[in-house]
């Protein structure tokens, strides 16, 4: 057996809306990935991204300290890195500045990546092994975006990418207090009549349910499910989502950490409102996601199968045009 210590180490950095996520990985024995290292920190990114247009400065140096340290630690452990950049970033007026600072101040090149190349990478690391005729409808439920992938095995047959996320919503309709009935009903409306624009209704036929890879989506579903289990129904979600519109905040914060607490309602409306226009039954909760994409993905390349890999994952349809077309005022 191959000493552990003299197999390739590999490090995904994801800059999401909500959070900066760091994991390490190395060939395991069993011939899968072993997590070395998993941190997480909800710094908030998208601060003030959505409502002003630009990263705020505080969001920008929590950012850059938090890349510092993660690069640090990929340098102890001789790591390959890739480190993306998502929605939050996609959006700011000042990318170019906090890429600059990034580069100089943490010594690491952050890629802003597509919405293309993040629903690729969500569906490389969600359906990584999954049986060639096994179909799949995966969705991811980030801050700033949303992506939707319907699958055949681990390939996408289409992928669409929509400017609708958790945090966004928040920030557009101040959700993160008190929602009135009023105000429930303007978010609801909002994000279905976006849906209806940018993506076909019932793109799987009933009974079906679709995979959610998202730490959003784990939350709601956790809180939703009636049984404890990691699937929550149609009719589940929707409970839930009337249930926290009318908590406080503060009860809301009993159920959740306070950062996930202030979009939660967001959150839940619109993966309510996503169940329901996909036309599934409900929603299953996976641990996995765009980190274990970029994971395999290097793997892959540090394997010599990029090649191949990209053929294999890039032939799927992509709809950017109608989802970009969102208008988000």
């Amino acid at each position: 057996m191959a000493d552990p210590t003299s197999r390739p180490v590999f490090a995904a950095i994801d800059v999401g809306t909500n959070a900066a996520r760091l994991e390490l990985a190395r060939p395991g024995a069993s011939g899968a990935l072993e997590t070395v290292l998993k941190e997480r920190d909800a710094i908030r990114p998208g601060e003030g991204v959505f409502s002003q247009g630009t990263m705020s400065p505080g969001a920008a140096d929590r950012l850059v300290s938090t890349l510092r340290r993660y690069a640090a630690v990929c340098r102890r452990h001789e790591a390959q890195v890739r480190a993306v950049a998502t929605s939050a970033l996609r959006e700011a007026r000042n990318q170019r500045e906090i890429l600059q600072r990034v580069r100089e101040e943490a010594k690491l090149e952050l890629e802003v990546v597509s919405g293309e190349e993040e629903a690729r990478l969500i569906c490389l690391g969600v359906l990584h092994r999954t049986p060639p005729r096994t179909r799949s409808l995966l969705v991811d439920l980030g801050g700033g975006s949303t992506e939707v992938v319907l699958a055949t095995g681990e390939r996408p047959d289409a992928m669409w990418s929509l400017p609708l996320g958790a945090v966004r919503l928040t920030q557009l309709f101040d959700t993160s207090g008190e929602v009135t009935p009023s105000r429930l009903r303007s978010l609801r409306d909002f994000a279905e009549a976006r849906l209806h624009e940018t993506l076909p209704a019932a793109l799987a036929s009933p009974p079906f349910t679709a995979i959610g890879s998202s730490g959003t989506i784990r939350a709601i579903v956790d809180f939703a499910a009636r049984d404890g289990s990691s699937i929550a129904s149609r009719e589940d979600l929707a409970g839930a989502t009337h249930l926290l519109a009318r908590m406080s905040p503060e009860r809301r914060r009993e159920h959740f950490d306070a950062r996930r607490a202030d979009i939660i309602v967001a959150g839940a409306v619109l993966l309510e409102r996503l169940v329901h226009h996909l036309g599934v039954d409900g929603i299953t909760a996976v641990k996995r996601g765009l980190r274990d994409g970029l994971l395999v993905d290097l793997w892959s390349r540090q394997a010599g199968t990029a090649e191949d890999e990209a053929s294999r994952l890039g032939n799927g349809r992509v709809f950017p045009r109608e989802a970009r077309a969102v208008g988000i005022n």
